[in-house]
């Protein structure tokens, strides 16, 4: 039996404790506790409601605002995942006959799951579990990137990454080429935002090895093929990390600009306005708009003591609020469909295994 604990105190917490998020007698989730925010700014823009943490449950994605897609194993790429319920707390974890997956991204109806590994991928409909095998594999071996996770491109197709270009799987399972990379060109990470005014036309953004970010304009033609309108356009060097906010107005980008140094900058997406500084750190990572655009989430390290941890910031207002005191440079942020809650996995190796844990931030 599994017991709330339930700490209420001023200023700082501390942030060390096992977490879990649901109460009473549950399958995998471990036990809960709830504790204050480290700071607590009643005046500001982004307050923080509650801090829950997942002992021994590594999130991936939302299902909705209530449920979340995770796994308890340790050897989390090899187990199968299940639905964890944030609010059903007795109800236990449900299988979605999944396994072997590196990322799983729902689509925003959501009514599909994009399911990928090293060398597979797929899109499983939610309904009934129905698997379409994507077509990744050139006859002799996968071209697939494993290690990019790809964005969904509203509920029309998935736009991903291959060894030799930028793709749009459609929801049939076919694929079609949009971009040939440079020869020996990597894509380290790609996201997609639909046109406000025209749902046939998106942007791909795309992220390099050699730190260099593109804007590829497209758009659906009239039998729902992708084609590009444009060729590539290069918007800034020496970048990080990215991501764009939905709506495609603005760009948060983190730019290395010195020696063990990143900026954490604001850019308008048509490059017509001036880019702000937001933040400095050793590191700034894990960036990632909620889905209406009006929060931005990152993680920021510091070498020097103090400034490191999750932040989140309004995006009207600038105002900032630190979330969490150690920042999270390794696993995918995620926020909720209603945005009202942030996901923050995390994964601790050590030699005789790795311990599993997902915090959650919940925002009033």
């Amino acid at each position: 039996m599994k017991k709330w604990l339930w700490h209420r105190h001023i200023g700082i917490a501390v942030l060390t404790v096992v977490i879990a998020i649901t109460a009473g007698c549950s399958g995998a989730g471990g036990s809960v506790t709830v504790k204050n925010p480290p700071i607590r700014e009643p005046a500001g823009k982004v307050e923080l409601e509650r801090i829950d943490r997942l002992d021994d449950l590594y999130g991936l994605a939302w299902l909705s605002a209530d449920e979340m897609i995770g796994t308890g194993k340790p050897k989390w790429m090899e187990a199968e995942l299940t639905v964890h319920s944030l609010v059903k707390a007795k109800d236990p974890d449900r299988p979605l006959g999944i396994e072997h997956a590196l990322t799983v991204n729902p689509s925003p109806d959501p009514s599909m799951l994009f399911v990928s590994n090293m060398m597979d991928a797929s899109f499983v409909r939610i309904q009934d579990g129905m698997k379409t095998g994507i077509q990744v594999n050139d006859g002799a071996y996968s071209i697939l990137n494993g290690n990019v996770r790809g964005a969904w491109i509203g509920n029309r197709g998935y736009l991903l990454a291959t060894v030799y270009e930028l793709s749009v799987a459609g929801l049939d399972g076919g694929i079609t080429p949009i971009h040939k990379l440079k020869q020996d060109e990597v894509v380290v990470k790609t996201e997609a935002v639909l046109d406000p005014s025209n749902a046939d036309k998106f942007t791909a953004y795309y992220l390099n090895q050699d730190r260099e970010l593109y804007r590829l304009d497209a758009s659906f033609d009239a039998s729902s093929k992708p084609k590009t309108t444009a060729g590539p356009i290069l918007i800034r060097k020496k970048v990080a990390d990215f991501s764009a906010a939905p709506g495609g107005g603005m760009l948060a980008i983190a730019e290395e600009s010195g020696d063990n140094r990143n900026s954490v900058i604001l850019q308008p997406a048509n490059d017509k306005g001036q880019a702000t500084t937001i933040a400095e750190g050793s590191l700034a990572r894990q960036m990632v708009w909620s889905p209406d655009g009006s929060r931005l989430a990152y993680a920021l390290f510091n070498l020097e003591r103090g400034g490191s941890g999750l932040y989140v910031m309004d995006a009207k207002t600038g105002h900032t609020t630190l979330v969490s005191l150690y920042p999270n440079l390794q696993s995918l942020l995620a926020w909720s469909p209603d945005g009202t809650r942030l996901m923050n996995p995390e994964m601790n190796l050590t030699a005789t295994g790795a311990k599993l844990l997902t915090e959650i931030y919940t925002f009033k």
